[in-house]
């Protein structure tokens, strides 16, 4: 992900704060950057700690200030305000080292997603996250971008610009009256694929989103049950779910118990390929059909 902030631990940073301010999403008034830069030199000419340590804001602008943290996800470790969705996508990103990808996706989610047995964050935010839910979509979209499907922006109205490759997000702008159809749609024929995107577990929130549109289910599912009968797999192909991606793990206790129980053929989608497949392999497989057919999923 994007940081503009100048001491940034990945190295993707801007040369300078004056750099940051010259950019146009941050929409600085000519009058109001020598005060900005002032502050932003004398508080933050150095990157994020472990702890996090708050310091007064550059800015009583509420506005600006929300431009500069969107631009600047480090600087949630450096004010104090409640991390966005977009922003863990970032401090996820600086504790794995490294972008997120389809092969590094599920340890990003449990980064996020701490318990005693799971890693933290290195450098922390300030405040969480809470937006659970978001978070999910931004690592998926994330992982999209990072394969060369990056995130579609939108105009001055609030719908997309149409580039392809590209994804759009359902949840932002004037298409989030499309939000209850899934979370993500990738552009290709004969119909737009929808990504339904959920966190541990599917329940029958996932079987019904898909709503007989063509699907793609996204998770970090944890209960191989939800899948394995031979009933749900044909309600997954019913409901136009092409694939369902998950972790390895489950998705070895699933094959291993359909195999197990003669019903492996069950797990075909429409198109006669596999149904359920890792997320290792989801970057690549929207990469294949973005702007083309989802045939060849």
């Amino acid at each position: 992900m994007r940081c503009l902030h100048p001491f940034c631990p990945m190295g993707i940073g801007a040369p300078s704060w004056a750099h940051v301010l010259s950019n146009a999403e941050i929409a600085v008034a000519p009058r109001d950057r020598p005060a900005l830069l002032t502050q932003l030199t004398a508080n933050f000419s150095s990157g994020p700690t472990n702890p996090a340590v708050a310091r007064p804001s550059p800015t009583s602008n509420a506005a600006l200030e929300n431009r500069l943290l969107r631009a600047c996800p480090c600087l949630f470790n450096q004010i104090d305000k409640p991390l966005t969705a977009r922003a863990t996508v970032h401090f996820c990103e600086m504790a794995l080292g490294a972008l997120i990808t389809s092969t590094n996706v599920h340890q990003a989610f449990l980064f996020q997603h701490p318990s005693p047995t799971t890693p933290q964050f290195n450098p922390p935010p300030l405040q969480p996250c809470r937006q659970g839910g978001t978070i999910m979509e931004m690592l998926c979209s994330e992982v999209l971008t990072n394969v060369g499907i990056p995130e579609m922006s939108t105009d001055a109205t609030g719908w997309p610009k149409w580039i392809m490759p590209g994804h759009i997000l359902l949840n932002e702008g004037r298409m989030s009256s499309l939000q209850a159809l899934g979370e993500i749609m990738i552009p290709c024929g004969p119909t737009n694929l929808l990504i339904l995107i959920k966190s541990e577990v599917a329940r029958e929130r996932l079987l019904y989103s898909a709503n007989s549109i063509e699907g793609i289910g996204f998770g970090f599912f944890k209960e191989p049950q939800e899948f394995w009968t031979q009933s749900r797999m044909t309600l997954y192909i019913r409901m136009g779910f092409s694939a369902i991606y998950m972790p390895d793990h489950t998705l070895a206790e699933v094959v291993n118990f359909i195999v197990s129980n003669g019903t492996e053929s069950h797990a075909v989608n429409i198109n006669g390929t596999a149904l359920y497949r890792p997320l290792s392999c989801f970057g690549d497989d929207m990469l294949r059909v973005v702007g083309k057919s989802s045939f060849l999923l």
